[in-house]
């Protein structure tokens, strides 16, 4: 069974956390590595997230001036 995958939110919200735990030291090697690691696959899903969306908005815009160039022309 394969684990839910977080929302933006939520994985916002564990990266913080983990930046956190990490900026407070005092973890052997083997959980600061495991943290990391947790961390970065946060953060590449974020900046996967927000791609998309930023994508989504691109075509939100061009729609829209797509629109307003046809009501110009008629």
């Amino acid at each position: 069974m394969t684990e839910k995958q977080p929302t933006y939110t939520e994985a916002m919200q564990r990266l913080e956390a983990i930046v956190s735990t990490l900026e407070r030291g005092g973890m052997g090697l083997d959980e600061t590595l495991k943290l990391y690691e947790e961390g970065a696959e946060l953060l590449r899903l974020c900046k996967t997230e927000l791609t998309t969306a930023e994508g989504r908005l691109n075509e939100l815009q061009l729609d829209e001036i797509e629109s307003e160039l046809q009501a110009e022309e008629q």
